[in-house]
């Protein structure tokens, strides 16, 4: 079964077919597990990316190292936010939503 997307259809009885199957617990599973795989690719990817950054945050150094230890976890959080969930859901967009899959869905996501 090839993807289709609801975006492509014009017949109004094609389209209430589309929704119906779309709504089957199988392609709400499949949708579930690919958006499952996205979370963690991207949240895996970002990990690598800033895990020295979070050990630099666990230092003990002296007093004025706290306020900038706030800052700095408060800007990690603000760019984990920005970067990694606004990917995850560019991802979930373009691979999953408003499509109909079947298994090999997986492959392309990963």
């Amino acid at each position: 079964m090839r993807a289709r997307s609801l975006d492509d259809i014009d017949n109004p009885l094609e389209a209430a077919v589309f929704q119906v199957q779309y709504r089957r617990p199988g392609q709400r599973l499949l949708r579930l597990t690919a958006g499952g795989l996205i979370l963690a690719r991207h949240g895996l990817r970002g990990l690598l990316y800033v895990w020295p950054l979070v050990l630099i945050l666990f230092l003990d150094l002296p007093g004025w190292w706290d306020g900038l230890r706030v800052l700095l976890g408060v800007l990690a959080l603000l760019a984990f936010r920005r970067y990694i969930l606004g990917s995850i859901r560019d991802d979930y967009n373009r691979f999953v939503r408003g499509r109909l899959h079947d298994r090999s869905l997986f492959r392309n996501v990963l």
